[in-house]
C-alpha cells in the first residue's frame, strides 16, 4: 500500500475550510480507491476514509493509523459506516 498525497488537487476547498472553522491542518491523501482526509484543530485529529465503490477495510484503517500517526485502533474512536470510517484521536491520545 502506498499512500499518495493529492492536497493540492483540493488547494481551493483546503483553503476555504481553514479559513471558514477552527482546523489549522488539513491533508488529502489517496490509497488505491480510498480517499483519506486528514485535520487537526487544538482539541482532536480527525482522519476519515471514504470509498465509493467498496467498503474501507481494516487493513487500510491500519496502515493509515500506522503511517499518520503512529497509533493504533485501540488507541483512537473509530466509526464506521458502509463506505465511511471516522477516526478521531483526541488530544490525550496522543
Amino acid at each position: 500500500m502506498h499512500l499518495v498525497d493529492v492536497s493540492n488537487s483540493y488547494s481551493r476547498k483546503i483553503q476555504k475550510e481553514l479559513a471558514q472553522s477552527s482546523t489549522h491542518f488539513i491533508k488529502i491523501y489517496t490509497l488505491g480507491g480510498t480517499r483519506i482526509v486528514y485535520k487537526k484543530n487544538q482539541q482532536k485529529e480527525e482522519l476519515v476514509l471514504s470509498n465509493k465503490v467498496r467498503k474501507v477495510t481494516d487493513e487500510e484503517i491500519d496502515f493509515t493509523l500506522s503511517k499518520l500517526t503512529n497509533l493504533t485502533k485501540q488507541d483512537v474512536d473509530i466509526t464506521k459506516a458502509r463506505d465511511l470510517v471516522e477516526i478521531i484521536i483526541n488530544d490525550s491520545s496522543n
